[in-house]
Parts: structure tokens; sequence; C-alpha cells
């Protein structure tokens, strides 16, 4: 029962990325409000996010997400 709840709790927090980019949580994940995000920032708000992802995002190789690579970003 515990494995399955730790599961059902892993799978909540992959589901969050794709979900925050949708609904436009831009903003709120832009905590210094920069019009860029961080991996420090992505972090903080999805605790699941990986650097591989974060890099494999940041297209243009800035080391910060702009609103069109968060938005395409994958869980």
């Amino acid at each position: 029962m515990k494995k399955l709840l730790i599961s059902v709790a892993a799978l909540s927090i992959l589901a969050a990325a794709p979900a925050m980019a949708a609904t436009g949580n831009f903003k709120k994940v832009d905590a210094n409000g920069n019009g860029t995000i961080s991996f420090q920032e992505l972090k903080a708000a999805m605790p699941s996010a990986t650097k591989a992802k974060f890099a494999a995002a940041d297209k243009d190789k800035s080391g910060e997400l702009s609103k069109k690579e968060f938005s395409s970003m994958k869980g």
C-alpha cells in the first residue's frame, strides 16, 4: 500500500510540469518577475524538475526558460 501511495504521489508530481505550462502559470514560476525562468525557480515550483529536462526545454541554451520554452515543456 505504501508503494502505491508513493507511486501515485510521484505520478502527480510528474504531471505538474505540463499542467502548469498548459494553464499559463509562467508568472507564478517566474518568482523574480524578470520574464524568464531559472532552474532554481523551476525546481522551487516543481520539485520533480531535473536539470536534464530543463536543459532539453532550454532550446537557445541561455540557461533560462522563455515563456515559449516553458510552455513547450513535456512532463
